[in-house]
This record gives structure tokens, C-alpha cells and sequence, in this order.
């Protein structure tokens, strides 16, 4: 399973979608699985200028990857203060992001420079086990 982040979203929806954004109708065309968090639906909502009617039926349509109780919050936080540690500054949303992909065994697919500096890595889709890996433990759920 794939997270989609909002800045892929934020392509996908351009009037001329850069790379992010055409892989992402790739994967849609391909019935590559994937999904949404609901605090990804709210940043892309919240920044619609046009289409915000169809846009919000588009994705009412995805599936959803959410919190699954107290130990997402623990481990948001634990992401904040291990990326902190390293010089890297990261929203509590992205922290939110990582750990409700590390809740659902799910990758991160963004165009977030955070995300790319808290994995080390230039490809776009950041795993579990990179996600786990800040937090220092095994990706054994």
C-alpha cells in the first residue's frame, strides 16, 4: 500500500501535472494500490482554489489509512524528536504522515524535502523500514 502525501496531490490536480503527478495517474491507471490519510484530505482541501466540489468526490473515493490509537500519536512524536536529533525539521502532520504509514506497513509516496532528508534517499517513495529506521527499532508489525 501507498500513502499519497499532499504534494503529489497538489501536482496530480495541476493543470500540467510534473512528474509526481503523472505517476500518480500511472498508478490510478495501473490499479496500483493506494491511499489517502485524512489529514492529507484536509491539507489538500484546505489550499483548493477551483474544482474544490469535484475534487472532494475524487478523493471521497480513495481509501483510507488512519491512526490506530494512542501508539501513532507515541510514535509521531518519536519521529519528530529522532529527524530533530539529525538536524531536520519536520511538521507534526509529516511526523503524523510517516507514522500512520509505519501503523499500515504503507509507503510514502511525496514531494516533501523533509521526508527526502529523513530517509537520506533521492527517490520519491519513502518505505517502512526507512521510516522505522529514524525511529532506531525494527519493522516488525
Amino acid at each position: 500500500m501507498i500513502l499519497i502525501d499532499s504534494s503529489v496531490w497538489v501536482d496530480f490536480f495541476s493543470s500540467s501535472p510534473g512528474p509526481a503527478g503523472k505517476e500518480l495517474r500511472r498508478m490510478i491507471a495501473d490499479s496500483e494500490p493506494f491511499a489517502l490519510a485524512g489529514v492529507v484530505v484536509a491539507e489538500v482541501l484546505q489550499g483548493l482554489t477551483r474544482d474544490a466540489v469535484r475534487i472532494e468526490r475524487y478523493l471521497e473515493q480513495c481509501d483510507m489509512l488512519e491512526p490506530t490509537g494512542f501508539a501513532t500519536y507515541r510514535d509521531a512524536s518519536a519521529i519528530y524528536r529522532a529527524a530533530r536529533a539529525r538536524g531536520i525539521s519536520l511538521t507534526t502532520i509529516d511526523t503524523l504522515i510517516a507514522a500512520i504509514a509505519l501503523d499500515h506497513s504503507a509507503s510514502v509516496f511525496t514531494l516533501d524535502q523533509d521526508f527526502q532528508e529523513l530517509r537520506g534517499l533521492p527517490a520519491w517513495r519513502s518505505t517502512v523500514s526507512d521510516i522505522a529506521s529514524v525511529l532506531g527499532r525494527a519493522t516488525q508489525r
